[in-house]
């Protein structure tokens, strides 16, 4: 059966990493919520995707740059009864809801110093390691990520996940992964965007590594019925969804489905699939380009296209 990891908890539904998502994802029996990790600077982690605060709250602020004092004064603009979490608030309702895992998608953005402290809050909320190892998958950007969460023993016997939308930077962790030959710091799986799993390179060259060395492939953001189906015949472990609920039940429609067949280009179906390959392997080509990430007053030719892509959401 595949895992339904709720997008921000309940995204599709709710205001994203809010306690309404967190309850209604758990409630609608998400197997894993997905959150996100930031840090201000007085190395308090709190839960939002962005690394700066105007999308969803009333104040604009790079959390980086300001106190906790001072970010726990922000409301929500949706819904101004609602704060940002800390993650220790999410670890201690994660005590009072034992049956769902959490993924914890920590930004590169931040200083790794979030590992630490991460780590140290779940200590400081139940001092149980084995616990908190069977509770908690770390979803990583780069590879260092991964050697600094080695040199420093705090990713011994957890989880540890690549997030990315690039198959090269999925395969850095494969084969570093493989290279270590450590079973305390096996990489457990690769979260990546669903159109990649379209490609020749994931379905004929990756997908029997990943089934060999028993290495989960979870897909996001996937939330339509075409998306799901494309699915079919590949080792899919788990799907990112901003509906648990409806991605439940699309799941066990779908589940008869062995193999997977190419749409028609004529189709409107196939034009999409086709249409939607050429942006991810073009999107992969300009964001992952060394020249595409020189500033220019703050602005990247990459963080660019990363505004064009959310804004048409394709991510």
């Amino acid at each position: 059966m595949i895992q339904i990891v709720g997008h921000r908890a309940f995204k599709g539904q709710y205001v994203e990493n809010s306690w309404t998502a967190f309850e209604r994802a758990y409630e609608g029996k998400a197997d894993v919520i997905e959150t996100d990790l930031q840090m201000t600077s007085d190395g308090v982690v709190v839960i939002n995707h962005d690394a700066d605060t105007g999308r969803i709250w009333d104040r604009e602020l790079v959390i980086a740059d300001h106190r906790y004092e001072e970010i726990c004064k922000l409301r929500c603009k949706e819904d101004r009864n609602l704060q940002m979490p800390t993650l220790e608030q999410l670890l201690r309702w994660a005590v009072d809801h034992p049956r769902v895992q959490l993924m914890l998608d920590i930004k590169f953005t931040n200083s790794k110093l979030i590992l630490l402290k991460s780590f140290a809050t779940m200590l400081r909320v139940k001092n149980d390691i084995a616990y908190w190892q069977s509770r908690i998958i770390w979803g990583l950007w780069l590879l260092d990520w991964f050697e600094y969460g080695i040199e420093t023993g705090v990713l011994r016997d957890f989880k540890i996940v690549v997030i990315t939308l690039s198959l090269d930077v999925a395969c850095q962790f494969i084969d570093y992964s493989l290279q270590l030959n450590n079973p305390h710091y096996k990489l457990y799986g690769i979260s990546v965007h669903y159109v990649a799993s379209w490609t020749d390179k994931f379905r004929l060259k990756m997908a029997p590594v990943l089934k060999k060395y028993d290495i989960k492939v979870f897909l996001w953001t996937v939330n339509k019925v075409v998306d799901f189906k494309c699915m079919a015949g590949l080792p899919i472990h788990g799907v990112v969804t901003d509906d648990p609920v409806v991605a439940r039940r699309l799941c066990l429609e779908l589940s008869p489905m062995k193999d997977f067949k190419l749409p028609d280009l004529a189709t409107v179906n196939g034009f999409r699939f086709h249409l939607y390959l050429l942006v991810y392997r073009i999107v992969c080509s300009l964001l992952f380009a060394k020249w595409a990430h020189y500033s220019v007053g703050g602005w990247s030719f990459a963080y660019l296209v990363f505004l064009l892509l959310k804004k048409i959401h394709f991510l």
